[in-house]
C-alpha cells in the first residue's frame, strides 16, 4: 500500500514537473518581455523626476536602453499635435507655426543624415556666421544683394501650417514611434551589475559579458541626437589596450544616468581590489 502511494506520488510529482517544464519556454519569453516593457515604461514616466531630483541610495544594478532611430520622431509628433491644436483655435498663427514645423522637420532630417559633435557643430555655426556677416558687409558697403535675395525668396513662399496635414502626419508617425519603444524594450535593454553586463534580445536569447578588465567611456558624438534622446549618448567598453570591445549607441538619458553607472563600476573595482589584497596576504602567509 505504501509502495503504491509512493509510486503514485512519484508519478504525480513527475506529472506536475512535466507540466511545469512544458510551460517553461513560454514563460521564459513572456515574462522577460513583460518585465522589459514595464521597466521601460517606468523609466519614461519617472524620467522627469530623475532629472529634477536624481536617484538616491545604493544601487546594485542599472538598466539602460538603446534608442532606435525612429525614437527621434517624438519631436515632430509633439510639435505637430501642439501646433495643429493652437492653429485650430487661432488661425492667425498658421504662418508662425508653419515655419516652426518646417524647421523641426529639417532638424529631424539632419539628425538622421549627419553626426554633429560639439566641435563640428560649433565649427559649422562659426562658418555660417562668417558667411552671414560677409554677406551683410557686401550688401551694406557694395549695395549688392547676396543672402537677402535668398531669404526674401523663402519668405515670399509663406508656408502655413495646415491643421489636417500636421495632425494626420503626427498620428501616422506615432506607429513607428511606438515600434521604437517596443524595440527598445525587447532588444535595447542593457543591465549593468558589479560583475557582468546582461543583454536581452527578444526571440534570440540573452547575452552576458564579464566586466573583468573592461573600462567604460561615454561619447556624445552627435549633439542633435543627444537632445532627442534626452541626454543620450554612446557607451563604450574598452580593454587595457584601449581596444573597443563593446559599444552601445544612443543610450537614453545616459548623461543623467552616468552617476548610477559609475557607482556600479566602482563597486566592481572595489571587489577586484579586495580580492587582490586577500591574495597578497595569503601569499605572504
Amino acid at each position: 500500500m505504501g509502495k503504491s502511494l509512493d509510486e503514485t506520488g512519484e508519478r504525480g510529482g513527475q506529472h506536475h514537473l512535466g507540466d511545469h517544464e512544458g510551460g517553461g519556454p513560454r514563460r521564459q519569453i513572456v515574462r522577460p518581455a513583460a518585465k522589459a516593457i514595464y521597466q521601460f515604461v517606468r523609466f519614461v514616466v519617472t524620467l522627469p523626476v530623475l532629472l529634477v531630483r536624481g536617484r538616491r541610495g545604493n544601487i546594485d544594478e542599472v538598466t539602460v536602453y538603446s534608442a532606435h532611430p525612429s525614437f527621434f520622431l517624438w519631436l515632430p509628433i509633439l510639435v505637430g499635435f501642439i501646433s495643429a491644436a493652437i492653429v485650430a483655435d487661432a488661425p492667425d498663427w498658421a504662418g508662425f507655426f508653419g515655419w516652426l514645423y518646417v524647421w523641426v522637420m529639417l532638424y529631424f532630417i539632419v539628425t538622421l543624415l549627419y553626426d554633429f559633435s560639439a566641435r563640428k557643430l560649433g565649427l559649422w555655426v562659426l562658418i555660417f556666421a562668417l558667411i552671414w556677416l560677409a554677406s551683410k558687409y557686401v550688401e551694406d558697403i557694395k549695395n549688392v544683394a547676396v543672402l537677402s535675395t535668398v531669404f526674401g525668396y523663402l519668405a515670399s513662399l509663406q508656408p502655413k501650417l495646415d491643421v489636417g496635414t500636421a495632425t494626420v502626419l503626427s498620428w501616422l508617425l506615432l506607429l513607428p514611434w511606438f515600434g521604437s519603444l517596443f524595440d527598445m524594450a525587447l532588444n535595447g535593454r542593457k543591465r549593468f551589475t558589479p560583475n557582468e553586463i546582461g543583454e536581452f534580445h527578444f526571440g534570440e536569447g540573452s547575452e552576458l559579458t564579464d566586466r573583468a578588465g573592461l573600462r567604460f567611456r561615454t561619447k556624445y558624438r552627435d549633439v542633435l541626437e543627444t537632445i532627442l534622446t534626452l541626454g543620450g549618448g554612446d557607451l563604450l567598453a574598452v580593454d587595457n589596450h584601449q581596444n573597443v570591445i563593446k559599444r552601445w549607441d544612443n543610450i537614453v538619458g545616459l548623461f543623467f544616468l552616468w552617476n548610477d553607472l559609475d557607482r556600479v563600476l566602482h563597486q566592481r573595482a572595489a571587489v577586484m581590489d579586495t580580492s587582490d589584497e586577500e591574495r597578497e596576504k595569503a601569499t605572504e602567509h
